[in-house]
């Protein structure tokens, strides 16, 4: 999937307008580095310039997502305030990427 179809496909989901991109945009960004950067987490330095790969491209989506909606209460697993409560699943993006990608295995030499 292409970034252009990430960043369509992102904000159809949350129902976005066109002036909200840019952020998106940083959002499947980070998105896609902490992927990279879990799937290696094992090994001293990530490679350069991977793309996520297909099978973890709409965790990126969906991680996004998560991030998004708890804009305003980061890190939060619950939130009360004037009688509204709101219970989070995940405190942020990357727990949620945590929480679903799974680091490749180095076994040592």
């Amino acid at each position: 999937m292409t970034k252009t179809e990430k960043l369509n496909n992102l904000m159809t989901l949350l129902g976005a307008s066109e002036s909200d991109s840019a952020l998106l945009e940083v959002y499947l960004d980070q998105a896609g580095d902490e992927i990279i950067a879990w799937l290696y987490s094992n090994y001293s330095e990530p490679p350069e310039g991977l793309p996520v790969p297909p099978k973890y491209e709409w965790t990126q989506i969906n991680a996004c997502i998560a991030g998004f909606n708890l804009s305003g209460a980061e890190n939060e697993t619950h939130h009360s305030e004037n009688g509204i409560t709101r219970d989070f699943k995940y405190s942020n993006m990357v727990d949620y990427i945590h929480a679903h990608v799974y680091p490749y295995v180095r076994i040592p030499e």
